[in-house]
């Protein structure tokens, strides 16, 4: 058998990610998704809360409920006709009837207002008042002020559309039937008066401003047209167009000019260039017609061809010496020079010619830029003239609309102004409408019911222990390795023995699970070191190393389950073992007297054994510390493949620490509704800090119905139909 090293204190161990001191190190996690599920549990869980609370709150409302009145209700309709007839054919100022159905909304939102209702106040007579609060008055207290008309009216009247027609309800109840009928009737009349008043109102406004617009229109009227006058005069624009088009016909002239001169001057420059081109190269500068035929060039030349031509048959018939033939050479030698001096004045013409086209060229120029200036000038007048009289005349048709709709107005003034009447009127109910019972059961039951539903999910989420898989999986974002349900009708040793004595298969498949879990996850071989630890006491960890030591032993894994909580240790009464020695004794013993192997090493079976903490010390953290170093561990791995320690709480006693800085690998316990998440977060991420490798969480003391719900129940539920016709199926 082969001994992994073991890492101990002062020693980094290396995580995944290759970095000492981090491993399984996960993002802290956040909240968790609700899931319907998890709503309907809160509720199962603590309805019985909500049903109580609720209960007692209806009831409260139903005994301690004020004295009722019987109330009469009446009511009162208003019809809005779309259109009415008009004695003259013109819009009105101000709308008071109904447009469209939607307006119906606007006229409802309206008799609900406060202007209305303080409106409507004002209307009540002293005597009408008194009318109205007298059924208010305190038969007990008859001395006592009633209520206020407004706090009589206001709470008891309605507002509602009737479906299908241009109507609104206007729906009243009182203690009186008289007072109801009053009210809902005076409602309604003054509603009318209230939009005749508005629409007066709003319609003298809207004269007033129609005034102030068209006196300020015809200002501004008369300021445009003086503007153009004044634009016309400065500009001269009688002549305008007359001498656009002179401009006009002046740029198209000078444009044909200037491109006749500019292919005139072209021309002249490419002359130029190929007279310099054949003075360059020596070449006969009378080959160019040009030349040629300037002034007496050609005769020159051709009196110099034939005497040329002369001495050419002269020289066969005299010698060089003769008087003909020098003559000759005479007449040559003027006739060259006159030639030569015809071409020279004949460069010169040309290139005067071509001077004078380039200044005719320029001065074209600067005269077309000097009428596309003058054209543009004349261009932004008439764009300005254009604008100025565009700007006059809509300021005119502007003055001629407002001083029509004002005459309108001032005639719509006269006339009626209002589409509203009255469609039905309220009359005075016989029989009372509520006795105020309905409302009061109503309330009670309103009350009662979001108890019932509200108080158990708001406990619920405001609740942040662990209770289902799901909690564990996202709100911790660590592996769920198993849950182990709930054990009933058990002793404490048949429970921490449920495997070996196999005393339910159900809870025996469980912890199957969780061991098959942990073979999938460990990527460590044997021998190795497991640590088993909770948050705080009672959530079953040594449940856990017992039933799992179990498990180990019948792989034929040669296992150890050591007890290292000092405070209260209890695997040996889940044993039946006596404490007479244990490792603690080992570990005060002496090391020059101390035996090879902990002392108290007790045979559970062939392949599970127990070492019990022994006696309880004053010193259990430092005791851990010296059970964690090298030459304490070393010998047990040695004789064990897995070694598995029962640790104290980690989140009340730091001793799971100073061991996890020496084991390899841990599984974390967390009770169905015992810890709440933040305590197990912070718990894990010290471990995390430690280097040891967490392989999981187990889910214990899972009731049965959660068990069945999330399907965690061990890699099956014996109990389940579907598992027991598997199971009893034939081979075929």
């Amino acid at each position: 058998m082969t001994t992994p090293k073991v890492n101990f204190a002062n020693e980094s161990k290396p995580s995944p990610s290759g970095a000492p001191g981090l491993a399984g190190q996960k993002p802290r996690p956040g909240m968790f998704k609700r899931s319907p599920r998890d709503f309907l549990d809160m509720f199962l869980e603590r309805w019985w809360i909500g049903a109580l609370t609720g209960g007692v709150a209806a009831a409260l409302i139903i005994f301690f409920r004020p004295h009722f009145e019987p109330l009469y209700r009446t009511e009162v309709s208003l019809l809005f006709e779309s259109r009415k007839a008009q004695v003259v054919n013109m819009q009105n100022v101000v709308e008071t009837g109904l447009q469209n159905a939607a307006e119906l909304n606007t006229h409802m939102e309206q008799l609900r207002s406060n202007t209305f209702f303080k409106y409507v106040l004002s209307s009540f007579t002293p005597e009408e008042s008194a009318d109205i609060q007298k059924a208010y008055r305190d038969p007990a207290r008859p001395e006592a002020p009633p209520p206020s008309v407004g706090d009589i009216i206001r709470p008891y009247f309605s507002v509602y559309a009737r479906r299908g027609a241009p109507i609104i309800g206007i729906s009243v109840t009182n203690r009186s039937p008289e007072a109801a009928a009053l009210i809902a009737n005076r409602l309604a009349l003054k509603y009318i008066d209230y939009k005749l008043d508005s629409a007066e109102t709003q319609t003298n406004s809207a004269i007033r401003f129609l005034q102030d617009r068209a006196e300020e229109l015809r200002t501004q009227v008369e300021q445009a047209q003086a503007r153009l006058q004044d634009f016309r005069e400065k500009n001269n624009l009688a002549t305008l167009g007359e001498s656009q088009n002179v401009v006009v016909q002046k740029v198209q002239s000078l444009g044909n000019s200037l491109v006749r001169a500019e292919i005139e001057q072209l021309e002249a420059k490419n002359l130029i260039d190929k007279i310099d081109e054949y003075v360059r190269t020596n070449r006969n500068l009378t080959e160019i017609p040009q030349i040629l035929g300037s002034g007496q060039v050609s005769t020159f030349a051709a009196a110099l061809n034939n005497l040329k031509t002369e001495r050419i048959m002269m020289d066969q018939d005299f010698g060089v010496e003769h008087p003909r033939i020098k003559l000759n050479e005479l007449q040559i030698v003027e006739a060259q020079r006159r030639l030569d001096e015809a071409i020279k004045k004949a460069i010169s013409d040309l290139r005067a010619r071509n001077e004078v086209a380039d200044q005719l060229l320029q001065r074209l120029r600067a005269e077309r830029i000097e009428a596309q200036d003058e054209t543009r000038k004349l261009d932004r007048i008439s764009t300005e003239y254009a604008l100025l009289a565009q700007d006059a005349n809509d300021q005119a048709k502007a003055y001629a609309n407002i001083t029509s709709r004002l005459t309108e107005a001032k005639i719509t003034r006269q006339l009626d102004n209002t589409n509203i009447g009255i469609f039905d009127p309220a009359y005075i109910p016989g029989a009372p409408a509520d006795t105020g019972l309905a409302a009061v059961t109503m309330k009670a039951s309103a009350a009662g019911l979001g108890l019932l539903f509200l108080l158990p999910l708001g406990l619920g989420l405001f609740d942040t222990r662990i209770r289902t898989p799901i909690h564990v999986e996202e709100g911790l974002q660590e592996p769920l390795l198993g849950a182990v349900k709930r054990m009933r009708k058990m002793g404490e040793t048949q429970r921490a023995q449920v495997f070996r004595l196999q005393k339910e298969k159900d809870l025996a498949e469980a912890y199957l699970g969780i061991f098959s879990e942990i073979e999938v996850r460990s990527s460590l071989g044997f021998p190795k070191t497991l640590l088993i630890t909770s948050s705080v006491p009672a959530e079953g960890k040594s449940l856990l190393c017992s039933n799992l030591a179990a498990v180990f032993a019948s792989h034929k894994r040669k296992t150890l389950l050591v007890d290292c909580d000092l405070r209260r240790p209890t695997l040996h009464r889940y044993f039946g073992v006596k404490v007479d020695t244990g490792w603690v004794q080992w570990l005060e013993t002496p090391v020059a007297a101390r035996p090879a192997s902990p002392l108290g090493i007790v045979a559970v079976s062939d392949e599970l054994h127990l070492l019990p903490a022994g006696r309880t010390p004053n010193n259990p953290t430092e005791l851990l510390d010296r059970l964690s170093r090298r030459d304490t561990l070393q010998p047990l791995l040695q004789n064990y493949d897995i070694v598995i320690f029962d640790t104290p709480p980690a989140a009340v006693f730091p001793d799971a620490l100073l061991l996890a800085r020496s084991c390899h690998e841990m599984i974390y316990v967390c009770r169905y509704r015992t810890v709440r998440l933040a305590i197990v977060r912070k718990v894990l991420e010290r471990f995390r800090d430690s280097g040891i490798s967490t392989l999981g969480i187990v889910l214990n003391q899972l009731p049965e119905t959660k068990a069945r719900a999330y399907g965690y129940h061990g890699y099956g539920t014996q109990s389940a139909d579907y598992y027991k016709a598997y199971a009893d199926k034939p081979e075929a």
